[in-house]
């Protein structure tokens, strides 16, 4: 008779298959996920895929080191960078409604900001702003909170002063700062918060009830206890920075929005955001990859149409999104610890699109 710890962890390592069921990628999926995943690092990890032919979703470990539940595909993570791809998304939403413009300077929308710097170059990481802002440590008090004391006020003040060391819009410079100040300019300009932004032109269309800045109370009892490699660690708190990295989403409505850029659903949305699938500045990443608006563009082999990534990180979780238009596939990862689990999305991404050699 198996003991009991080896019969729990078997069921930590038997995947939810919701949409459909594939013995080949349910052993894929095991195997990268024994070869690449240590739990005493990660305790859960959630997965979804789309391929030509189906939907899956897969879960691992669980949503708090020692509690016995296996996360599922509606288990809440923060997502981090992720983030940046709605935000982009906002942006050219409000833009094709006329209610701001990718060429607006940001002295447009706060007149104390003198750089010649656009919203395009806030948003495709060109306007030469730095990572953070330089006054952003002085700000923190609690080292698993650092963003929960940085306010707008804070953000133009540093804004206001800083000198660009080159011009803007020549290179790319990944930048959080750019899209804390994107972040304050949608507001801005659609007289509302951001999480309610987002809602009302984006997520409430594609039915993403559970992508959020705040938590709801239910929710909050979905959300996956996140984990620096010391111990458990807080979801992050924001005064500012939101469109930056302040989301929260599940698996289920990342695979809503990939979807609708498969051409699924919502066509008319799909093609007002196919302008941030364009290039814009070659990355400091890798010499094969790009920035769009939010996402970052890569050219996995030659004679192979660009696919579309995006990573983020926490203190306490891991988030990764990648899309192929042309092979109509996607894959999603979410983790509840800040170690990288990139590694495991890039693999699946590879293997499903038979690593680039699909004629």
């Amino acid at each position: 008779m198996k003991s009991f710890f080896t019969i729990i962890f078997l069921i930590l390592l038997s995947p939810t298959v919701i949409f459909a069921q594939n013995e080949s990628l349910d052993k894929l999926i095991k195997n990268i996920i024994k070869r690449e995943v240590n739990f005493k690092e990660t305790p859960g990890i959630s997965i979804g895929i789309i391929d030509p032919d189906s939907t899956y979703t897969y879960n691992f470990g669980e949503t708090q080191k020692g509690n016995e539940q296996i996360p599922n595909a509606n288990t809440i993570y923060e997502i981090g960078s992720v983030t940046k791809v709605f935000t982009a998304a906002l942006l050219t939403i409000m833009e094709h409604e006329n209610l701001l413009s990718y060429e607006d300077t940001i002295g447009q929308h706060f007149s104390e900001l003198k750089q010649p710097v656009t919203l395009l170059q806030l948003a495709n990481h060109s306007s030469g702003f730095p990572k953070l802002p330089h006054n952003f440590g002085a700000k923190e008090q609690d080292a698993n909170q650092p963003y929960a004391n940085y306010t707008q006020e804070d953000l133009l003040f540093f804004l206001e002063k800083y000198v660009l060391t080159k011009p803007s819009g020549e290179k790319y410079t990944y930048s959080h700062t750019a899209y804390a100040l994107l972040t304050e300019i949608i507001e801005e300009a659609g007289n509302a918060n951001f999480d309610e932004l987002l809602q009302n032109n984006l997520f409430n269309h594609l039915k993403m009830n559970d992508t959020r800045i705040i938590l709801n109370d239910e929710q909050q009892t979905r959300l996956a206890q996140g984990n620096s490699l010391g111990g458990e660690v807080p979801a992050w708190e924001y005064r500012s920075f939101e469109g930056a990295l302040g989301l929260k989403s599940t698996v289920n409505d990342l695979l809503k929005f990939l979807s609708m850029h498969l051409g699924d659903h919502h066509k008319a949305l799909d093609e007002t955001l196919r302008k941030n699938f364009e290039r814009h500045h070659e990355s400091n990443f890798r010499s094969d990859t790009y920035s769009g608006l939010g996402w970052h563009i890569q050219s996995p082999r030659r004679r192979v149409p660009d696919v579309y990534i995006h990573v983020g990180a926490t203190h306490g979780c891991h988030s990764f999104i990648a899309i192929a238009p042309h092979s109509h596939t996607a894959v999603v990862v979410l983790s509840n610890s800040k170690k990288s689990t990139s590694s495991v999305g890039q693999m699946i991404f590879d293997t499903i699109n038979f690593n680039w050699r699909r004629k």
